[in-house]
């Protein structure tokens, strides 16, 4: 009897380690990081065009652009960019002007603390593991990418 509770306990600890050590999850996990990422950013981007009129001559202008075409910009990234990250459409791309959004927005804070680049370095990394793993098998990246490959008949 306690052999069997221990073949038991056994195998249910060999189901969680081969779940935990499994690669089966990852192109999941990467389809989360792009909704995650690409819809929090999306907010930021929906809530500066909703409140242009407001931020347009106060908005930081770290390039020299101006005031108002700075806020343009970050709109068309922040919006833009976030729906092709979701999508998995040209994602490679659409990450690096979120990282350059975001290591801008790390720049015009006055008082650097991590307190106010918290958020911008958290939004950099989420990038970046975006941009190294790609976007993963659910995404239409991975889909042209099959049908690009596939050979004619």
């Amino acid at each position: 009897m306690p052999i069997d509770r221990i073949r038991e306990m056994k195998t249910s600890e060999n189901r969680l380690l081969r779940f935990l050590l499994s690669e089966r999850y990852v192109n999941f996990g990467l389809l989360l990081l792009r909704l995650l990422a690409g819809g929090m950013m999306l907010t930021h981007g929906v809530a500066k065009l909703e409140n242009f009129t407001a931020l347009r001559e106060g908005f930081p202008d770290p390039i020299g652009w101006g005031s108002a075409m700075s806020l343009v910009m970050i709109i068309l990234v922040e919006v833009g960019c976030s729906l092709l990250v979701i999508s998995g459409f040209l994602t490679r791309f659409a990450v690096l002007p979120l990282i350059f959004g975001m290591v801008m927005a790390i720049t015009t804070h006055d008082v650097m603390s991590l307190g106010s680049i918290e958020l911008p370095l958290l939004y950099i990394g989420m990038y970046i593991v975006i941009l190294a793993a790609g976007p993963g098998r659910c995404s239409i990246d991975y889909l042209i990418g099959r049908v690009s490959r596939r050979p004619e008949a």
